[in-house]
């Protein structure tokens, strides 16, 4: 590879692809090298399923609780570009940057206050999420595209992506944070081999990808640089004889490649820093007193290993899944695959790899508890590479008629399961019609003043989607306890002269002492009058 370009990727039967040299010496146009409908089109398809198969969201009014509703009260504050920090965790601390949240509100802008298509603010989250997550999978299919330069590549690509979809529809169609990770982390890992094969070009991507990752998580800020390491070091590797003059081509002469993601991090930076710098440590301090708690890590080997073999089959005789996959990938890039594209595909191999050894360090000293398989959903992306190797290598060795009757026959196939799985529509589980009126009622006891809750523990649930559906209609409530301020914000949390100047009521889930008068009763909380004394 040429640090100041992209390495040739000539495939069997494929059209010339660009040479490593500098522009205008041979190379084809960049923009000519993937179509834009390669991007548009799968793009568009996935699109329309999500936005079919869940046209409801056009018409019914959906208001959120529990986990979403507290999304959505940071998604407020990045309506205002005041957010500084992602979503909450249950460790009692924010996850380090806001760019999810400010992706959901620009769909909300977009949806709801500009085009007024949906009828509700959570309505429009969704649809972003459907944009963001379609938008990825499009460019997963033009990086294997760029790669082997056939349309029957993109097409086995794109099945491979839509069967994803289709065992996993959630990590596709659902605003809950752990699953907005997983199609993020598969983009970033193919980004990842395809920057280590030779394709700078895709370094935006890899850049992108791994940013939005970092932002969501904080177990990322581990694994993203792990990953970097690993495409640097073989970038290193090749240019071990002389890596400060290939460094010095690439910023001379590879600006397409280096400029964006240049700018990508600084901006994706950017939220961050400026928390640090007005609230230092921030939540950093937060995440390294965690990693050195006795709640992180402690686990044996075996469990470890066990609990990433659940990614990849949950059975008992789960181990046959990845030896099985992996020696069927191994086959095909090693034995069957060409040139560019074989580098391509052995280097995913190697990026799973890499990958798996990250996760199994996370697991080992990061995960508290592991039963609790949601922290780790991206690790789907494991199966997924290891499936995609196959898929597009097989059908490249096969010739071109075979290869794309195949490649076109599955992709149709794929798109029909898709499009018709029941997991396709998503959950409204955590929503709660009667929110709005809830907020109604509370007001009118409080007139013109601040309406002030005690909680007990399990009432965080719907007390979320008051606070959320209480501030759109502009009155003004607040919890009287900063336990809760890492999940409703110092925004939600009362200070002592607010405190003394509202009407208090309690939330207690599931049922109010006998002895307390139930003023109101929505969801599974007990809304009482003045605070409440348990006998």
């Amino acid at each position: 590879m040429s640090i100041r370009g992209d390495r040739a990727a000539t495939a069997p039967a494929g059209p010339p692809a660009e040479a490593a040299g500098s522009p205008g010496q041979g190379r084809r146009p960049w923009w000519s090298r993937r179509p834009w409908w390669i991007w548009a089109a799968p793009f568009a398809i996935v699109l329309t399923v999500l936005f079919v198969r869940n046209r409801f969201l056009f018409t019914t009014k959906w208001i959120e609780q529990g986990d979403a509703a507290a999304n959505s009260i940071r998604i407020q504050q990045a309506m205002h570009f005041t957010l500084l920090v992602g979503n909450y965790s249950r460790e009692g601390f924010s996850h380090p940057g806001p760019a999810y949240m400010y992706v959901q509100a620009f769909g909300q802008w977009l949806f709801e206050s500009g085009l007024h298509v949906v009828p509700t603010a959570w309505n429009a989250h969704l649809l972003a999420v459907f944009v963001l997550n379609s938008a990825l999978l499009a460019l997963a299919v033009g990086i294997v595209y760029g790669w082997a330069r056939s349309l029957r590549a993109a097409a086995a690509c794109f099945a491979v992506v839509l069967v994803f979809g289709a065992v996993h529809p959630t990590a596709i169609n659902s605003d809950w944070m752990p699953y907005m990770y997983v199609v993020m982390y598969c983009v970033f890992l193919i980004a990842a081999a395809s920057v280590a094969a030779g394709h700078v070009r895709d370094l935006w991507i890899f850049a992108l990808t791994g940013w939005f990752l970092i932002h969501g998580h904080a177990c990322f800020l581990f694994i993203v640089p792990v990953i970097t390491a690993g495409v640097l070091a073989v970038l290193l590797a090749e240019h071990r004889r002389a890596p400060v003059a290939a460094l010095r081509r690439f910023v001379r002469d590879g600006r397409r490649a280096w400029i964006p993601a240049v700018a990508i991090s600084a901006l994706f930076a950017l939220p961050i820093v400026v928390n640090l710098a007005l609230h230092w440590p921030g939540d950093f301090g937060k995440y390294f007193a965690y990693s050195k708690s006795s709640a992180a890590g402690g686990h044996s080997v075996l469990q470890i290993v066990r609990y990433a073999l659940w990614f990849w089959w949950p059975d008992r005789h789960a181990w046959l899944a990845p030896v099985l996959l992996f020696a069927g990938a191994i086959a095909v890039a090693a034995g069957l695959a060409r040139g560019g594209l074989r580098r391509f595909l052995l280097m995913l191999l190697g990026i799973n790899v890499v990958s798996s050894l990250a996760v199994g360090l996370y697991a080992a000293a990061g995960i508290d508890d592991l039963n609790q398989y949601y922290i780790a959903y991206f690790y789907w992306s494991a199966p997924l590479l290891a499936l995609l190797v196959i898929a597009v290598g097989l059908s490249q060795a096969l010739g071109a008629r075979t290869g794309t009757a195949l490649a076109a026959a599955g992709a149709v196939a794929a798109l029909a399961v898709f499009a018709l799985v029941p997991g396709m529509r998503t959950s409204t589980e955590d929503t709660d019609s009667a929110l709005p009126h809830a907020v109604a009622v509370l007001a009118a006891h409080a007139p013109g003043r601040e309406i002030v809750l005690s909680i007990q523990h399990d009432a965080w649930i719907d007390t979320t989607g008051f606070l959320v559906q209480a501030e759109r209609v502009h009155i003004r409530a607040c919890v009287d306890d900063p336990y809760w301020t890492f999940m409703m914000t110092a925004q939600f949390i009362c200070t002592p002269q607010r405190a003394a100047g509202g009407v208090r009521f309690t939330f207690d889930s599931p049922h109010a002492p006998s002895s307390a008068p139930v003023l109101l009763r929505f969801g599974h909380t007990d809304v009482v009058a003045g605070p409440v004394t348990r006998p």
